[in-house]
């Protein structure tokens, strides 16, 4: 069963996110960790392995409902159930056998969503994206970790592009490239239905990228997307960046609280750079908002 000592601090993190998050919708307090609280969080662990993390939010955070710890493979799922006996956390934790994305498939009714999704694969989350933004709840947390930033990194553009729907380019910040390519895939997914991403914490550690996201619900709100994503116009030269949104906010002249949505006019600079007269590499739809 796969267990990777190098991911403590993801762990950690996750576990950190998880608490502050449970802490805007009850009082923690009145709680202790490791007992059932009623009216508290639901969390998937989409691909548990050992189960380790599962049982990490079972004994460390309050205030939890119940945790489900999912895996394909039916040794993993014998580890995690051993392991949830051992560590006596029988009461919170459910071993789950079968296909994550299927799981989540299921859970995509409002009534059956989960508070909290963490989906930490190995490579790329992109085919579990589609229904982790469908199974998680209005004003859920998702948890998403991306290890394959070679790709995400400018390394193979068109392999992103595949997998992200975004070109990556080699650029100094490429780690930051890298977590606004996630975060736009993401805000992609999640507009097919109607809803949105709001950045939470979005880290690049090591060889991996880690973003925690609310999904909320509203069309309205999802019209705005195009503003916050863009393409970037990268000097083949001295490496400056230009950015240019996929569109525009404005407001009515009737009234400031009526929306306008414009298409941007562009490009954002002349042909050649204005710093060295060199042409441009043109990457994304990246995310441009905050992150």
């Amino acid at each position: 069963v796969f267990y990777n000592p190098v991911q403590e601090f993801n762990r950690d993190l996750s576990t950190a996110v998880i608490q502050a998050h449970a802490a805007q919708h009850l009082d923690v307090l009145e709680h202790e960790a490791g007992e059932v609280c009623e009216d508290g969080l639901t969390v998937l662990e989409a691909l548990a392995a050992s189960g380790l993390r599962s049982i990490r939010f079972a004994r460390e955070i309050r205030g939890l409902k119940s945790v489900v710890a999912n895996d394909w493979s039916k040794q993993a799922t014998e580890s995690i159930r051993r392991n949830v006996t051992y560590n006596k956390v029988d009461q919170l934790v459910t071993p789950h056998n079968g296909d994550a994305s299927m799981l989540m498939y299921q859970h995509k009714q409002p009534k059956d969503r989960f508070n909290v999704i963490d989906l930490d694969p190995y490579g790329s989350p992109t085919p579990f994206l589609d229904s982790a933004v469908q199974s998680v709840s209005d004003g859920g947390l998702l948890c998403v970790t991306a290890t394959d930033m070679a790709v995400l990194c400018g390394n193979s553009p068109e392999t992103c592009y595949t997998k992200y729907g975004a070109i990556a380019l080699k650029t100094r910040s490429c780690h930051e490239f890298a977590l606004r390519i996630l975060l736009q895939c993401l805000e992609s997914h999640a507009n097919r239905y109607g809803r949105y991403i709001e950045p939470l914490l979005s880290l690049s550690i090591d060889f991996y990228c880690r973003v925690f996201v609310r999904v909320h619900t509203g069309q309205a709100v999802c019209k705005q997307s195009t503003s916050k994503l863009g393409h970037v116009y990268q000097c083949t030269g001295c490496e400056s960046l230009a950015v240019q949104p996929l569109g525009r906010l404005s407001t009515h002249k009737g009234g400031a609280q009526q929306m306008k949505y414009c298409l941007p006019t562009g490009p954002p600079l002349d042909r050649g750079c204005e710093h060295c007269g060199m042409g441009h590499h043109i990457g994304g739809p990246i995310w441009i908002a905050p992150l």
